[in-house]
């Protein structure tokens, strides 16, 4: 009678490993498929440069190849390479380990928050979420990407104080509606960081660099924005301590 016992117990301990040993392998599979190995083309203080934020405030780096890629390289097999992967030849892109690439900086942080499912809001800020990821890459990068042609690229004698006087104008714009926006919290979806934080910092940072921050300097709640996202480690880690 005991060894009858003994043989049905031992195969519960059977079955029981072998449901535990294939529940670890769904499990694996399930994250695997969830989190894929991606590659990250980009450079320095381009647009990439909120994708890589982003991933730094996920702590996913080890799920994200790195690679630098100058889109100005006088090595044109190398770029006639990289257009295989973007057909513009510009940064940033992003690769997923069935080789379907994402070409636009904004939707790879939309797709990464969604991916790991962290720095989302809730439902009732979604319109805030989606309303600024779209409003910073489609209106603030080219009017700082105007001016920075201009303030930057461009010599003095040369530079089209039209287009730079147009394009402060609108940058004024953004900064009164960002305020009415950011007015009494701290972030854009309320006190709640996301990535939407991620990828409208990226236009404060930028607007920063240039002449001291003249952009920024009327606009006390959007330089106190601006020091809540230099406060964050993973911000320094992307923008200052320029870890690759």
């Amino acid at each position: 009678m005991h060894g009858k016992h003994l043989v049905i117990f031992s195969g519960f301990g059977i079955l029981a490993v072998a449901f535990a040993v294939l529940y670890k392998r769904k499990k694996w599979s399930l994250q695997k498929t969830k989190k894929k190995e991606m590659t990250l083309y980009w450079f320095d203080n381009f647009r990439s440069r909120r994708c890589e934020w982003l991933i730094a405030e996920l702590g996913v780096q080890s799920d994200v190849e790195l690679v630098c890629l100058n889109p100005q390289d006088p090595n044109q097999e190398k770029l006639a390479n990289y257009r295989k992967v973007h057909p513009h030849g510009t940064i940033p892109a992003m690769k997923l380990d069935d080789e379907t690439v994402i070409i636009e900086s904004g939707a790879i942080c939309l797709y990464l928050a969604d991916l790991y499912g962290r720095l989302v809001p809730d439902l009732s800020q979604k319109h805030n979420y989606y309303n600024f990821v779209l409003y910073a890459c489609s209106t603030l990068d080219e009017i700082l990407e105007n001016l920075y042609h201009q303030w930057i690229d461009t010599l003095l004698e040369d530079q089209d104080t039209e287009l730079i006087d147009k394009n402060v104008r609108k940058f004024q714009t953004f900064g009164r509606y960002f305020t009415k926006v950011l007015t009494g919290k701290q972030y854009i979806c309320g006190n709640r960081f996301t990535a939407a934080d991620c990828v409208l910092g990226y236009n404060i940072w930028w607007a920063s660099t240039m002449r001291s921050g003249v952009l920024l300097n009327e606009f006390p709640i959007l330089l106190d924005y601006y020091d809540r996202l230099q406060c964050r480690s993973a911000f320094q880690r992307t923008f200052t301590e320029e870890l690759k």
